[in-house]
């Protein structure tokens, strides 16, 4: 299985020399699987470039998994190149509680939001998928559970290759009003090869944002510690993060967790697992 980072950022895209390192992207998350599966997570502004990168491999079949639609992860969408190719069939899955996904990019390519085409004028063709607890993506098998964060949003479990990877951005581990409690998703998560976890706040940071959707770093390790994960990525970086502050964290949460393989994504960081 290969993980692509294209979109690391939470809330919004940055561009600055100081956010160079991570990236300022939105969410937006590559996978192909063993048997050659080209599925996507999210569609921040991270995904413009990935759709640079699709075409040029002659990759048209695609799965687009939406954790949620928060504009962070779906405002890359309209931009993306894939869409207006004739050729291109994308398999589409999201939550439904609220609005199901083809409602939500409809909205987000209405006018005022987006002007001259809408969803339904695109080339590609689109096909609506009810989001299961257990799904399957060709060889690659998914796995789902509600995070805690404002609006419904699904955390994703990947298991391909006798490998499992966990997806779980935006959610607040110590929620004080959680939809999921932290030990079931110590379960979920247990003996998992990696963990991709949103850290968007430090301890300091989260005093003030409690009840906001996100976790801390150091919250994440607690929990990678309690579900006997080793490999921890830290993802869904604050627009307000600095790489310099970032490789500070990292130092000190490295010497505080030294049996721990721990990393911040950054787009275009690439792991074959």
């Amino acid at each position: 299985m290969l993980i692509r980072f294209y979109g690391t950022r939470g809330s919004l895209p940055v561009s600055s020399t100081e956010t160079l390192k991570y990236g300022g992207n939105t969410t937006c998350v590559y996978i192909e699987t063993q048997g050659g599966k080209s599925i996507i997570i999210d569609a921040g502004s991270g995904i413009r470039e990935l759709g640079d990168y699709l075409i040029k491999n002659n990759k048209f079949l695609l799965y687009l998994v939406f954790t949620h639609y928060h504009w962070d992860h779906i405002q890359g969408f309209p931009f993306f190149a894939p869409l207006y190719n004739r050729k291109t069939i994308i398999n589409v899955y999201g939550p439904t509680k609220e609005v199901d996904p083809e409602q939500a990019l409809s909205y987000q390519m209405n006018v005022p939001y987006f002007p001259t085409i809408r969803l339904t004028d695109l080339p590609a063709r689109f096909n609506f998928k009810k989001f299961k607890s257990k799904f399957t993506i060709g060889d690659a098998h998914f796995f789902v559970i509600y995070n805690n964060h404002p609006n419904f949003t699904y955390g994703i479990k990947i298991k391909n290759n006798k490998k499992t990877v966990v997806f779980l951005t935006d959610n607040e581990l110590r929620s004080p009003n959680p939809r999921t409690p932290y030990e079931k998703f110590v379960r979920f998560i247990k003996n998992a090869d990696l963990l991709i976890h949103d850290a968007q706040y430090n301890d300091e940071t989260y005093k003030c944002k409690i009840g906001w959707g996100h976790s801390t770093f150091s919250q994440v390790m607690e929990f990678a510690r309690d579900g006997s994960v080793k490999n921890v990525i830290f993802t869904h970086h604050d627009p307000f993060s600095s790489d310099e502050f970032i490789n500070e964290v990292l130092a000190k949460i490295r010497k505080r967790f030294p049996e721990f393989n721990i990393d911040a994504a950054k787009t275009g960081t690439e792991i074959k697992i």
